[in-house]
């Protein structure tokens, strides 16, 4: 495998994890700002925001990291969900506040996507590093 292809690969497997790490926090920042009385939105705002470049890194190294098809599409998915969760659906709590509401429910199936996402990565890295020792013995 080449190098590019190998190092596009990590890459992808970190930023998915980051990404879920994101979301995560994410989810942290909301209940500090709903239970825990430590208003947080700006920052859930902001983190919400620059998740942007995670899931638009995702999609690029899918295929530079020449991912298995099954992969590549579940990374569309994933962007598609980012987007409509935070660029489409959160701004239109005023005008049509039921289709607002879905903001959390998106949320909860990006986790999934990003989740499954991640530790496929996770596992076509490990992959790759016992193939590259078996064909180094």
């Amino acid at each position: 495998m080449e190098a590019r292809v190998r190092v596009s690969r990590y890459a992808y497997a970190a930023a998915a994890w980051l990404f879920v790490v994101g979301i995560l926090a994410q989810v942290f920042l909301i209940g500090l700002s709903l239970l825990g009385g430590q208003p947080s939105w700006q920052t859930h705002i902001g983190l919400g925001h620059s998740l942007s470049i995670l899931a638009l890194l995702m999609v690029v190294l899918a295929y530079a990291g020449r991912l298995p098809r099954p992969l590549k599409p579940v990374t569309w998915l994933n962007f598609a969900l980012y987007v409509l969760l935070a660029d489409v659906v959160i701004f239109m709590r005023q005008a049509v506040p039921f289709v607002a509401a879905l903001h959390p429910v998106l949320a909860v199936l990006l986790f999934g996507v990003a989740g499954f996402l991640a530790l496929h990565a996770w596992r076509l890295v490990r992959e790759s590093v016992v193939i590259g020792a078996a064909a180094q013995n």
